[in-house]
């Protein structure tokens, strides 16, 4: 009898987006959404921008292998502001209008997967990122072991290739690789606690700065937002520090049969990183979202 193996495929091409910040008045928003009020929401200048940029990147990357929410896909309640610049207050209308912002690539993806974010944002547990990834189901996202469609924290293996992927970072005031030079560390220390060992890919977001990095051929991704810097941000102690030069999503294109199982190989013979990221607008005295 002839046996039949599966083939490995020769490439997987994942897109990886967080910090939506959906329902804040900086954040992106879906052009022509009816807000919880029963209106027609008209985007500000900055939301066009990104909403722009949003259409760009759709053109760019339409069907990604592998569609990955990398937590806060909405910007929840905003209590420190006491709801101020919040262009919908129902939690559950923000995780609509999130739904209908990634329709178009998760129509196209054969894979999805949620994680979460902070709870500022997303409430205790991770409501609304759980709320999202439930809304994710029809189009094939995969629940956790536990069976939550919001993971705590995503291991991935992708035909041999092994991604590690959570939301939460520290944020560096300098040297934003320290951060993901310190999970690579960490990631080799716990690899004896993990099915598959060591990760080939670190992955991180909630810094809303894009850095990637390869250390001795060790790889990790810290992934930009789809938020322009926030009035929180602006009045802080660190205005100039807290906003981001891009915004966007990022490529992981992964080449399962390039991988020779060497743990001294370098990564990046079978993992392309590319970031589909876009300037954030100038600051200045006119509107923001002006370049």
């Amino acid at each position: 009898m002839m046996r039949f193996f599966k083939r490995k495929p020769d490439k997987i091409s994942l897109l990886i987006v967080s910090d939506l910040q959906v329902g804040s008045a900086f954040g992106i928003f879906p052009e022509g959404f009816t807000l919880s009020t029963g209106s027609e929401y008209n985007l500000n200048t900055g939301q066009r921008y990104l909403w722009d940029c949003w259409q760009h990147m759709l053109k760019a990357f339409p069907k990604p292998d592998v569609f990955i929410l990398n937590g806060e896909a909405t910007d929840g309640l905003s209590k420190k502001l006491l709801g101020r610049y919040r262009v919908e207050p129902d939690p559950q209308w923000q995780v609509s209008a999130a739904v209908e912002l990634v329709k178009p690539f998760v129509q196209e993806a054969g894979e999805v997967y949620v994680t979460k974010g902070t709870d500022y944002h997303t409430r205790p547990g991770g409501e609304d990122d759980e709320d999202f990834g439930i809304r994710m189901k029809e189009f094939g996202a995969v629940p956790s072991a536990l069976g939550h469609y919001a993971h705590d924290w995503l291991l991935l293996d992708k035909e041999g290739v092994t991604l590690d992927i959570a939301h939460a970072r520290s944020v560096m005031i300098r040297y934003e690789t320290t951060a993901g030079e310190r999970e690579l560390q960490s990631d080799a220390m716990s690899a004896d606690l993990k099915e598959a060992g060591a990760s080939d890919l670190i992955v991180r977001s909630h810094g809303h700065r894009y850095v990637k990095g390869n250390v001795d051929g060790e790889l990790f991704v810290l992934t930009p937002c789809w938020s322009l810097q926030t009035e929180y941000a602006a009045r802080s102690k660190w205005p100039n520090r807290w906003i981001s030069r891009l915004i966007g999503g990022v490529q992981v294109d992964i080449y399962p049969k390039l991988k020779t199982g060497d743990p001294r190989q370098n990564r990046e013979e079978f993992i392309h990183i590319k970031g589909l990221t876009y300037p954030h607008p100038r600051k200045g005295r006119l509107a923001i979202g002006s370049r």
